[in-house]
């Protein structure tokens, strides 16, 4: 009996020092049965958000060439302005007052979307969804080495990604299926190779970066338990949350980069320059230039 008491107390001090850290362990607000990131119920009507005036002074959003694309609505807060000279919008582009849109150009909407004028209510709803998403995402507990494995080992403790060349590319694998695997990194800097992310399609992965995020011609994808990437039975990227805690920083996604999930930096600039994103993407001020695209998921 003396055993058992002593077990379950060194177990309760790990999970009372997670939580000085972190907050609340366990199952949290940030996720929906399934293992879906939880954007809100006003949060999921974008697949574009520039929390202009919510939450930075960020101010000017831009949208163009050709071969730019968004399929779902963008939402862009009461200070911003959206600049669009080209490219497709498969949506609609909701403004938080009268004003502050110019279309140009070759650019178009696919019929029947359209610019939404004065949509504060629903824009400042969504804004809370998302800062709720960060906070809780923030909020939860590291998961521990062995509930996840990196590159086949059990025993690494993730704290940093910071992949240069093709040779250093990186795995982490949920070893159960079905699992939430909670990190909180340092920093995430990609300028080569790709980063997988391998599990079930109920697996979930939040990952919190305190400080740097950038991908440039590289590649952040989701496999299933046997490493095909892109499979039906594989991770979701609906199930994916990479949650940016920085502010005032630029997040570039530059030619040649790809990546899937929701993408939350919500004091954060978000520069893709040709990147590409199978999810969302939600920065104080989004700028989609050079081929960008963005499909919802």
């Amino acid at each position: 009996m003396r055993r058992s008491l002593t077990l379950f107390f060194s177990f309760a001090a790990v999970l009372l020092c997670a939580d000085l850290a972190h907050g609340v362990c366990g199952p949290g607000a940030d996720t929906l049965p399934g293992g879906r990131i939880n954007v809100g119920l006003n949060g999921s009507n974008f697949t574009v958000f520039g929390a202009s005036g919510f939450s930075s002074t960020y101010t000017n959003n831009t949208f163009n060439n050709g071969s730019s694309f968004v399929q779902g609505n963008i939402g862009i807060g009461p200070n911003g302005t959206f600049s669009w000279s080209d490219g497709t919008i498969d949506g609609d582009v909701y403004m938080d007052g009268s004003g502050g849109f110019t279309m140009s150009g070759p650019a178009h909407f696919t019929s029947p979307h359209m610019v939404k004028y004065n949509q504060h209510t629903v824009l400042s709803s969504a804004f809370m969804d998302y800062q709720n998403l960060s906070n809780a995402a923030n909020n939860e507990c590291d998961t521990p080495p062995g509930g996840y494995t990196v590159n086949g080992s059990s025993t690494t403790t993730l704290t940093n990604v910071n992949i240069t060349n093709a040779s250093q590319s990186m795995i982490v694998k949920d070893p159960f299926g079905g699992s939430k695997i909670v990190l909180h990194l340092n920093n995430f800097i990609m300028s080569a190779g790709t980063f997988t992310l391998e599990g079930t399609a109920t697996t979930t992965y939040i990952i919190n970066v305190k400080n740097q995020f950038s991908l440039n011609n590289a590649k952040i994808q989701l496999a299933d338990m046997g490493g095909n990437v892109g499979s039906s039975t594989g991770v979701q990227a609906s199930n994916v949350l990479f949650n940016i805690r920085s502010s005032g920083i630029q997040i570039s996604l530059n030619q040649g980069a790809q990546m899937s999930g929701v993408l939350l930096a919500l004091g954060d600039k978000v520069d893709l320059s040709g990147g590409k994103v199978n999810g969302r993407v939600i920065g104080g001020q989004v700028n989609i230039t050079s081929g960008g695209q963005v499909i919802s998921r």
